[in-house]
């Protein structure tokens, strides 16, 4: 999977420990926590810094990217996204997502997750891409949908970090 993905606005690139602080900034909000699985709430400096070691010490393995997501003009870090597979032996890719509060509502998560999309179906070739979101966020739902993803009809319990207890996603698949 490459580097670096650019959009009209963005800049998807590898996440850099400099990137701890805006990271930590940005999750201290607790409605990234609720919204995915594996934030906790609260989100120390120190949980932001050993993310970004983490995702550095497993790129290359080829079981997930991880991309901060930026602003083209200013290169602040706005939020960050992946591709992964949630089981090893998986054919399909799953992408996940998450933007800072500030920069909600100006199509920033479409345009992020149109841009990993179109490198990983290129890259990983893969015959589908899933995706899911928790039931109680179903702006990630019109996000999903914007890009062509549809319901499966089917449902995950996943253990939320943010919200210490399990919470139901609905699933959703692009067909490449």
């Amino acid at each position: 999977m490459r580097d670096r993905i650019e959009t009209d606005r963005l800049i998807l690139r590898p996440l850099e420990i400099s990137d701890a602080p805006a990271i930590h900034h940005h999750c201290r909000d607790g409605s990234i926590a609720r919204n995915t699985a594996r934030i906790p709430d609260p989100y120390p400096l120190l949980a932001a810094e050993l993310y970004v070691l983490s995702v550095r010490a497993g790129a290359g393995r080829k079981a997930g990217y991880v991309y901060a997501i930026a602003d083209r003009q200013s290169d602040a870090l706005v939020g960050a996204s992946g591709v992964f597979k949630r089981h090893p032996d998986a054919p399909d890719w799953e992408i996940g997502y998450w933007i800072g509060p500030d920069a909600r509502g100006r199509g920033i998560a479409t345009e992020a997750a149109a841009g990993l999309i179109s490198a990983a179906s290129a890259d990983l070739t893969p015959r589908r891409i899933t995706a899911g979101h928790f039931d109680d966020n179903p702006a990630s739902g019109r996000v999903l949908a914007r890009l062509g993803f549809t319901y499966t009809g089917e449902t995950t319990r996943l253990f939320c970090m943010g919200r210490l207890a399990y919470a139901t996603s609905l699933d959703m698949v692009l067909e490449n």
